[in-house]
């Protein structure tokens, strides 16, 4: 009986060391890794958001500085243009007194001399006067624009500073996504609650983005009511997104990816692949923003480390190109009849015809970016046309 007993414990032991069903964190633990997960991807965007910004900033104030240098350096011009003139206007001013007078006319006694100088100052004093009032004038607006410029280039330098403090922030952000995700998201169950919590975040978005354009809609009425007999304003509309073409599906998140949409519409298609796969990465709505030589930006720009995988959203094929502010680029033509633009990679991958999910680059710091941080921009060009935001479609789905 007593070796009954110790064989029973002994196989007792051995139970968990067989092989049996994986075991996966309970709801509450899932849930809690869920938020944990969600509320850094939303702090790693909202800095890199606040990162792009101030770049954006930074290029306006550059711009404006280039405006401020322009229009310093035509004043100069004119100034120096009439300088000579208002000389001339300041002789003539002195000329202009009469023969008891002025110095150098007084020598002239008879009427006949005084006649002859009279019209020698006709002709002296052909130049304006008006001259040295405008000299004048173009004197104050010069001295106004060049401290313009110099709190500018002041402006500037804060800016510079400020941009560079939130790169750093963005970065770490990025980095502490990875921690974060590194171990938690090989959990199914985790996985599971991070689409149910993403989904829910997503449908809150959605609620108070409905409720602020109700409230706009209806400050707009009160501004501008309808005449009940048809007499008065016209009633208020609105207009359709900019972004709204061909080929789009109405806001909403992907199977599995972070709230979408933003209001805009998704061009990704359920079986589309997020450019920079399941990588840790961080990015913010930034289309239309100014940018240097006058140009917007016309893309979304994804900040991770260098050596990021970079993936083929679609079925398509990814042609080599580079140019100066992209650097190296891949124009990528997709199965779903729409173009592809990835900027700023390190080096290419498999290029020619890909499948969805091959590496087709990896992220890099070229071109322009060299200023910037490590990210890819990303843009989409529905049916080969013009580019649209496509901040919606890969906050749908990456």
């Amino acid at each position: 009986m007593r070796r009954a007993v110790v064989l029973l414990f002994a196989m007792c032991a051995l139970v968990p060391a067989l092989p049996g069903e994986v075991t996966h964190a309970d709801d509450s633990a899932a849930q809690q890794a869920a938020r944990e997960i969600a509320d850094a991807r939303e702090r790693a965007n909202a800095a890199a958001d606040a990162y792009f910004q101030a770049e954006s900033l930074l290029d306006t104030l550059s711009i404006e500085g280039q405006t401020l240098e322009a229009e310093v350096a035509d004043l100069q011009s004119r100034v120096a243009a009439l300088q000579e003139r208002v000389q001339q206007v300041a002789i003539n001013r002195f000329t202009r007194s009469d023969t008891t007078t002025s110095p150098l006319l007084n020598g002239f006694a008879s009427p006949e001399e005084q006649m002859q100088v009279a019209a020698l100052s006709e002709v002296i004093t052909d130049t304006s006067a008006a001259d040295f009032d405008e000299f004048d004038s173009l004197n104050r607006q010069l001295t106004k624009k060049q401290q313009a410029l110099t709190d500018k280039r002041d402006q500037t330098e804060q800016q510079k500073a400020t941009a560079a403090s939130l790169r750093d922030q963005a970065t770490a952000e990025v980095e502490n996504l990875k921690k974060v995700e590194a171990q938690r998201l090989q959990d199914e169950a985790v996985q599971k609650a991070l689409q149910a919590e993403e989904r829910a975040r997503a449908a809150k978005a959605e609620a108070e983005a409905a409720k602020l354009q109700q409230a706009t809609a209806n400050t707009a009425e009160i501004d501008n009511p309808t005449d009940a007999d048809g007499g008065g304003g016209a009633p208020q509309t609105t207009a359709p997104p900019a972004d709204a073409g061909s080929g789009g599906q109405t806001g909403g998140g992907g199977a599995g990816g972070r709230p979408g949409g933003a209001g805009g519409n998704d061009y990704g298609g359920v079986e589309w692949v997020c450019p920079t796969g399941t990588a840790a990465v961080a990015f913010g709505d930034t289309w239309g923003a100014p940018r240097s030589g006058g140009r917007r930006h016309q893309g979304v720009d994804m900040i991770g480390p260098i050596g990021v995988e970079i993936l083929a959203v679609v079925d398509g094929v990814a042609a080599a190109k580079s140019n100066t502010l992209g650097g190296t680029t891949i124009w990528f033509t997709g199965s779903d009849g729409n173009k592809y633009y990835y900027a700023h990679l390190d080096h290419y991958g498999k290029l020619g015809a890909v499948s969805k999910g091959d590496v087709i680059g990896y992220m890099g710091q070229t071109g322009n970016a060299r200023f910037s941080v490590p990210h890819l921009h990303f843009e989409i060009h529905p049916g080969g046309g013009a580019a649209v935001n496509p901040y919606p479609t890969v906050r749908a789905h990456c």
